[in-house]
């Protein structure tokens, strides 16, 4: 006999219930590795994006219009913007057009490496603007359609999920057949297409949003938000509801195993 243990002499008749508490603890055992794995799974598969600019899961292209005729004013809007993505190091390709349209980055560039593009925008004002290595090079119209279907070869190549066009939306009119072609290719493929707006006439605006629908244009509100939040963290998203309830389903699977695995106390008589 064991030290420490008390002879009984119904001993037999408790095995009924040591199996069923054996059994009960094996079970709780099993439910908390299972809800640990399901909550490290729910953790890894979180959707998250380092700004809203972009499809969930990351690479987008960036589209900018570089040709004379933005307003002035959009440099801030757009160093704003451009100072979110390099913050946040999103991966990204890029994009600039006028008359012609160049793929400046590959996708999966590094958002930080725009940051030196940061330099050539500001708060100029139309009479001091900066020059820069495309105001000699951009000096024709504007042709959005070849941007738009450039970008979208690109993705195709390299699986980029999205693409940003910042412009003022001021598109040729012997270009617009291609755009609105372009913007029904975008839909047919399940490319998402956003815009942000650079100060655009409210007619191009409305032929924009036209074609592209209401729901591509991205708002000077949102684009505070994406500024604020690269300040403070590296990742966008939604509260993680699985995951929280997961992790609190395991605390409770922890507790229920240390209640009923607990060892049994004798209280004198």
């Amino acid at each position: 006999m064991a030290a420490g243990t008390l002879p009984l002499a119904d001993a037999p008749a408790l095995w009924p219930f040591a199996r069923r508490t054996r059994l009960v603890r094996l079970g709780l055992g099993l439910a908390v590795l299972g809800l640990f794995a399901a909550a490290v799974y729910s953790a890894f598969h979180l959707h998250t994006r380092a700004t809203s600019y972009f499809a969930q899961g990351g690479r987008g292209i960036l589209v900018i219009d570089l040709s004379a005729s933005v307003d002035p004013r959009a440099n801030q809007r757009l160093r704003t913007l451009m100072r979110t993505l390099a913050n946040s190091d999103q991966r990204l390709g890029l994009v600039a057009f006028e008359e012609q349209t160049y793929e400046l980055l590959p996708p999966g560039t590094r958002g930080d490496e725009i940051r030196p593009m940061l330099r050539f925008f500001g708060t100029e004002s139309p009479s001091a603007r900066k020059e820069t290595p495309w105001s000699v090079s951009f000096l024709g119209g504007t042709n959005i359609g070849p941007a738009l279907r450039l970008a979208r070869e690109i993705a195709e190549r390299n699986g980029a999920g999205s693409v940003l066009l910042v412009s003022d939306l001021q598109d040729s009119t012997s270009d617009l057949p291609l755009l609105a072609d372009e913007i029904g290719q975008y839909r047919t493929e399940g490319l998402r297409l956003r815009a942000l707006p650079m100060f655009p006439p409210p007619e191009s605006l409305a032929l924009f949003t036209s074609l592209a629908g209401k729901d591509s244009i991205v708002d000077s509100r949102v684009l505070r938000e994406n500024a604020a939040v690269a300040q403070r963290q590296s990742v966008v998203a939604a509260f993680p509801g699985w995951a929280f309830l997961l992790a609190a389903g395991l605390l409770v699977a922890l507790a229920l195993n240390e209640y009923v695995g607990r060892r049994l106390e004798w209280s004198p008589s």
